[in-house]
């Protein structure tokens, strides 16, 4: 695999007609069509903030199952003029099958895709954070988004440890930054059980379910949590986060990886992990 440059054309100026402020250009995200090729077939067309391109693939093939590691993409290139990202690798035809008998087209924004959220593995990580800890390091994803404070027009997601804020990525879709950022620490040989995945996105079903089948046991969200999202961290033993804001967050399952004891009607395996 290769790295490329980042995209010098993230953003570009387009005429506008103010109303109730001044000035006659305005600064937005660019946007492009990328497709994903498998051994020289088209599986997906992507629309993404078109740099990062490797990582979007790698932590793509990741998040949807179809690869266990890096290792199993023997090339990964993308094309001279940007629109596709060529991947040579060794995908279990039964699991390719079925991604694309439930591959849809998610409830995210930015036209992420995501395959349904079902047969998740249940998580055997041991894995625990420090609740302090993550508020803050939401608090510096919020400061790393500089593309956001100029356009207003990406969602951010890092990997944390906790004590620092890891890998960091952006894009036009939720789906996308999360996907950039798995496939940086994967490339970069990061041991994703014991990270937490941070998002300024929603956590919906989806998103929950790309971490899952990363092996990644906290998904930890600056907004909503969707009750879809909340029945499969429970049942993957993930810890699903909503509103992680200022110095409150909401836990809605496996609690025990923050150390709180859980409300009194937590599930069972909630409760017997946070007394171990």
């Amino acid at each position: 695999m290769t790295d490329s440059e980042p995209s010098k054309d993230r953003v570009r100026s387009e005429r506008v007609w103010r109303v109730g402020a001044a000035g006659e250009s305005d600064t937005v995200i660019v946007e492009r069509a990328v497709e994903l090729v498998l051994n020289g077939r088209v599986l997906v067309r992507i629309q993404c903030l078109p740099e990062r391109l490797e990582d979007l693939a790698v932590g793509f093939f990741r998040t949807e199952g179809l690869i266990e590691s890096p290792r199993a993409i023997a090339e990964c290139r993308v094309a001279p003029d940007g629109g596709r990202v060529e991947v040579r690798a060794d995908v279990d035809p039964d699991r390719l099958v079925l991604f694309r008998e439930r591959v849809a087209t998610s409830s995210g924004c930015g036209s992420g895709v995501s395959a349904a959220a079902d047969a998740l593995p249940h998580l055997t990580s041991d894995a625990r954070f420090a609740p302090e800890e993550i508020l803050a390091r939401m608090k510096d994803l919020l400061q790393a988004s500089a593309l956001f404070r100029e356009t207003g027009g990406v969602h951010a997601a890092a990997l944390t440890d906790g004590r620092t804020l890891g890998v960091f990525a952006e894009d036009i879709g939720r789906h996308n930054a999360v996907d950039k950022a798995v496939g940086a620490a994967l490339r970069q040989g990061a041991d994703l059980a014991a990270l937490a995945l941070l998002t300024t996105g929603r956590a919906s079903s989806d998103i929950v379910a790309k971490a899952v089948r990363a092996g990644i046991p906290a998904v930890v969200s600056r907004g909503a949590v969707t009750s879809r999202a909340i029945e499969l961290g429970r049942s993957a033993d993930a810890a699903v986060v909503g509103f992680a804001r200022g110095n409150r967050m909401n836990v809605y399952t496996a609690a025990w990886r923050f150390g709180l004891a859980n409300p009194a009607n937590a599930n069972d395996s909630d409760e017997r992990r946070t007394h171990r």
